[in-house]
């Protein structure tokens, strides 16, 4: 992967911690952790039949520059990139063991 790859600028969001006047979660909110290049790239056919397989549904694969925040990210985080919204499938991974990428498998989702 080249830095020239990473053409895509996308924003990390987890859910909010937002409570309303009874202390209950407010559900739906999310904030945004960071705000980073990445590169996107759908699945190809072979990919998206493993991913069947195993049921996640997994439609893209989502790779940034390495941090800290983002490898904390869990599932019920979402990656945005303008009017599109990708759930994230499972943890990050760190393909070469040298802390300079993470690739997340994503799904696409519809209506945000």
């Amino acid at each position: 992967m080249h830095a020239g790859q990473l053409a895509h600028k996308v924003t990390f969001q987890q859910p909010t911690n937002a409570v309303d006047d009874y202390g209950q979660p407010v559900p739906g909110g999310f904030d945004d952790v960071a705000t980073v290049w990445a590169a996107i790239r759908p699945m190809g056919s072979s990919e998206r039949l493993a991913a069947s397989q195993m049921q996640s549904g997994q439609t893209h694969v989502i790779t940034v520059r390495h941090s800290t925040a983002l490898a904390a990210a869990i599932g019920s985080w979402r990656i945005a990139y303008g009017a599109r919204t990708f759930g994230i499938v499972g943890l990050p991974r760190n393909p070469d063991e040298a802390g300079r990428w993470l690739v997340f498998d994503c799904v696409e989702k519809v209506n945000g």
